[in-house]
């Protein structure tokens, strides 16, 4: 029994009406192009090899069950003409949306560009400089407690600075009558926020950690560390896509501003208040604490 979702027809008759419309409806063909014929519409090589993409060698089975997915969108795009589905408001505002996205990314790649080859030097400048994350580099066995940021006092600290294990920790909260909730995680070192790594390196079994989060607070006692190090030349294809990649956005951003600011911008509406270097992308240090937070609890 044929099973067919609504949305995802929908992205395909978007994307096939969008791509339709893009093409010319007159233009010849000859018959070496044309792979198939659905009633008055032909199927071309060219529509497979886009569909094929970074396919390679792909083998007659796998050509022919693409063919047949062209084959059945067409059908489907066919039964929307017939049904003046792209006169539905709903339809062509995913229409206009599948453009802008194509239009926008489009112009990224053109205007973004590429990301510059690295020197070998700068692998070994970042390798040299995060020893906790590759020579020096730990996995680590955490229990985590959450509690109110409101029932996080001075007194309570003080408690918790002579503690060294998980049961002093409960004693010492339940004493203090404080609510929490306790987790046990085990972490390598590139999961953890790359901001706090060398204090998590440098922590001892009984060792705590704590961190905000919203209206709590995050306690973090490692309870082990082990040596896992990671040599240079198995850390450098990591550190150079690492290394692209954050010099991509900090490039895009820059980039991105200056568009923003040679062009007008008014707002009709403001939902919050932006800082004026925050309103393309945020800040990575952000981004590493706040997921490596989240994953801990």
């Amino acid at each position: 029994m044929l099973k067919i979702a609504i949305k995802p027809i929908v992205l395909t008759l978007t994307a096939a009406m969008l791509l339709s419309a893009c093409g010319d409806k007159d233009e010849k063909k000859s018959p070496s192009q044309v792979l198939a014929k659905v009633n008055k519409t032909e199927i071309t090589v060219h529509q497979l090899n886009s569909l094929l993409g970074q396919v390679q060698d792909a083998s007659p089975a796998i050509k022919q069950q693409m063919l047949d997915q062209l084959i059945d969108q067409e059908l489907l795009v066919q039964k929307a003409a017939d049904l003046k589905l792209d006169r539905e408001p709903n339809i062509l505002q995913a229409i206009e949306a599948a453009k802008r996205q194509i239009l926008s990314q489009a112009a990224a790649e053109r205007v973004l560009g590429k990301a510059e080859e690295l020197k070998a030097e700068d692998i070994d400048k970042f390798y040299n400089q995060n020893p906790a994350l590759f020579a020096e580099r730990k996995n680590y066995d955490f229990s985590v407690f959450s509690v109110d940021k409101k029932s996080y006092s001075d007194e309570l600290i003080k408690k918790l600075d002579k503690i060294t294990n998980v049961q002093q920790v409960k004693v010492t909260l339940d004493g203090a009558k404080v609510q929490f909730s306790e987790n046990e995680v085990k972490r390598t070192a590139e999961q953890l926020p790359l901001a706090l790594l060398p204090k998590f390196s440098a922590m001892k079994p009984g060792d705590i950690m704590t961190m905000p989060e919203g209206d709590k607070v995050v306690l973090l006692l490692l309870k082990e560390s082990v040596s896992a190090p990671v040599a240079k030349e198995n850390a450098a294809p990591l550190i150079k896509r690492y290394l692209q990649n954050d010099k991509a956005q900090a490039d895009a951003k820059i980039k991105i501003k200056a568009l923003r600011d040679a062009a007008k911008i008014e707002y009709t509406q403001k939902f919050v208040e932006t800082k004026p270097e925050a309103a393309s992308s945020p800040s990575s240090t952000d981004d590493g604490l706040k997921a490596g937070l989240k994953g801990l609890k």
